[in-house]
Parts: C-alpha cells; sequence; structure tokens
C-alpha cells in the first residue's frame, strides 16, 4: 500500500488490495470450517473471485510494458490489450459471484444451476489468463528479435536489472494464477464432494502454494520502484495523440521478422 499511495498507482493497488483480502477472508472461513463453525459460502465465493483482481494488476502492468518497448512491437494496442483482458475479468467476477450466491439456496436445483455459473465464471477467466499468456509470450519473442527498435525513450529502463527481475516476476506471478485457475476449473467440474476436492494436498499444492508464490512475487515485483519513475510516462492513457498515431501508422513495418 505505501508504493501504491506514494506513486498513486491507484489500479494496481486497487486489484492487489481486493484480492489479498478475499484470499484472507476465503482462507479463515476455510479454517473455520475444519472446525465444524460453518463459512462454506463465504470460503467458496472469496477464494474463488480473488485471483481475478490479482490478474487485472498483470493486465494493468502488461499495457505499460508495450510502451515501454515500443507499440509496434504489440498485436494491439495497450488501450485494447487492457480493456479487453478487463472485460474477460469483469465477466469471471460477476459470473463467479451469481453463482457462488447461488449456492445458499435450499433448492437443489438452484445450487445445480450455480455450480454452473461459477464453472463458467472460472472458465472466462482461465481464457482470459490463457490469451494474456499467449500474446505475452509473441510480444517477448518479438521484443528480444529486434531490440534495435526498442523505443529510445526508455532505453535507460530497458536496461536496468529492477526493471527486468521486474518482468522475471511477473511472469512467475502469472504462470502461478494460471496454474491455480486451471485447478479450480477441474476441481468444480468434478464437483465440491470429489476426490479431487476433497484431496488437502492437492488443494494446499495447487491452490494455497500458487497464490502465495503469485502474492509474494507481484508484492516483491511493485511497479512502482520497479519503473524507476517511469510508470506514469508509460500509460498509454497519457501518452499524447500524436506518439499513439505514429506507433499505429508505423504499425509492424519496424519489424520485418523471417
Amino acid at each position: 500500500m505505501y508504493w501504491g499511495i506514494r506513486h498513486k498507482t491507484w489500479g494496481y493497488l486497487f486489484g492487489m488490495f481486493c484480492g489479498h483480502v478475499l484470499e484472507m477472508v476465503g482462507f479463515a472461513a476455510r479454517i473455520r470450517m475444519h472446525f465444524g463453525q460453518g463459512g462454506f459460502l463465504t470460503y467458496i465465493v472469496t477464494i474463488t473471485i480473488g485471483p481475478a483482481f490479482f490478474s487485472a494488476a498483470n493486465y494493468l502492468c502488461l499495457a505499460r510494458i508495450i510502451t515501454v518497448y515500443g507499440q509496434s512491437y504489440s498485436r494491439f494496442s495497450p488501450r485494447t490489450n487492457t480493456i479487453t483482458f478487463m472485460l474477460f475479468d469483469f465477466v469471471a467476477l460477476v459470473l463467479q459471484a451469481t453463482g457462488g450466491s447461488m449456492l445458499s439456496s435450499d433448492e437443489r436445483d438452484t445450487i445445480n444451476i450455480g455450480l454452473k455459473v461459477m464453472k463458467a465464471g472460472l472458465a472466462a477467466h482461465l481464457a482470459g489468463i490463457s490469451i494474456f499468456v499467449l500474446l505475452a509470450c509473441e510480444l517477448a519473442f518479438r521484443i528480444f528479435r529486434r531490440q534495435e527498435g526498442w523505443d529510445p525513450k526508455f532505453r535507460e529502463l530497458q536496461r536496468s536489472w529492477r526493471f527486468n527481475l521486474f518482468l522475471t516476476w511477473l511472469t512467475i506471478a502469472t504462470i502461478t494464477i494460471l496454474i491455480r485457475t486451471s485447478y479450480r476449473v477441474a476441481e468444480l467440474s468434478a464437483a465440491y464432494h470429489s476426490s479431487l476436492a476433497e484431496n488437502e494436498t492437492a488443494f494446499m499444492l495447487l491452490e494455497g502454494m500458487m497464490i502465495l508464490i503469485a502474492t509474494t512475487a507481484l508484492a516483491i515485483s511493485y511497479p512502482s520502484p520497479s519503473f524507476q519513475g517511469r510508470y506514469q510516462d508509460a500509460d498509454f492513457q497519457l501518452k499524447k495523440g500524436g506518439d499513439v498515431k505514429d506507433a499505429f501508422e508505423s504499425g509492424y513495418s519496424s519489424l520485418k521478422l523471417p
């Protein structure tokens, strides 16, 4: 929170704060369940939607990474990337929250519908982060294949060890969230009373450990210090219209890939 408030990275701070609060509430509810104190609905809703906020924080970073290296390296503009993935996250959150609220019903049919809606929400989250990973891999390949085309305005930042370490931690966080979401989709598909859902070892490794690694990576690689004072400069919303126009006009002309 210190870095977020000091450097006014409100979007990233909001995603991280909401994600952490939901995860803590979810795991606390799971502990209560272990002692027979109820809390299943709280657990299942918060633990399910929490990681979507961490993904949103990642999506905000991608737009700035594109700006740092040059918009011509990306298949889509920073604005398009951000809006698209935020929509994926929004749909996922709405479906997961709606489905979770239906689990409190006393009617079996309503509960079954709620489970299906939650599964659709998790699938939307998984689809969004999977596409994100594919586009990020393509972006990384183009960036490192054509280093001479990097935006000179950010040359010092591009070569700094801190920024490159930030990219490494961001990659780790993204992969662990992807693994965790894949596990949750498989768990929900098998139903909550399946052997997978009741396997505590699988839960601790594929849910708890993955989220712990992801949140640690995101905390260590907080963008404010990693961008070394250039975080706001890399915000596509603050770029001048001429810069954006030039970037789009250049398109892929600077990338003469074989």
